[in-house]
């Protein structure tokens, strides 16, 4: 009877042990799917533009990269009219926004130095509902203003509350 209790209290051991080792683990996935949802997406510097530009200048070549806002839903209403563009601080690069809805365009940004940001009011100038926008993303060399380095196109699906 002694050693069937003791079976028994080692197999509760074991399974409890088994239960904090997939909780951790469920934990650091957890944590790390977060952190890497929270980091920009990478807008990669094309081979071409080294005719015009040396972009791996004082970069190692996985360094070589302009950092972008993310893109995920997002709600607007009255009190929260804005979306931001912004272009972050470690960027060696101008950016520049076009907005477009259902092909329209809907606002076109200045050239954005890294660390500073500009807004538009989203709210204003679309109906309530489902909205998806097309963000245009060129990026600009900081000396020469008209140095193209590269650009992208990024969706994202918003929601206008009014």
């Amino acid at each position: 009877m002694k050693e069937k209790r003791q079976t028994t209290l080692y197999i509760i051991l074991v399974l409890l042990c088994i239960l904090f080792l997939l909780t951790g683990m469920a934990i650091y996935l957890s944590i790390r799917a977060y952190r890497k949802s929270e980091t920009c997406c990478q807008m990669k510097v094309s081979d071409r533009q080294r005719d015009y530009i040396d972009p791996m200048e004082e970069k190692e070549e996985e360094e070589a990269y302009t950092e972008l806002m993310g893109f995920g839903c997002l709600e607007l209403d009255e009190n929260e009219p804005f979306i931001y563009l912004i272009n972050p601080p470690d960027n060696s690069v101008y950016l520049h926004y076009e907005v477009f809805c259902e092909g329209h365009r809907l606002y076109q940004s200045g050239l954005i130095e890294p660390g500073k940001m500009e807004d538009f009011d989203a709210y204003g100038n679309l109906d309530a509902g489902e909205h998806t926008l097309t963000y245009s993303i060129s990026s600009y060399d900081l000396k020469n203003r008209s140095v193209l380095w590269s650009g992208v196109q990024q969706n994202q699906d918003i929601l206008i509350r009014k």
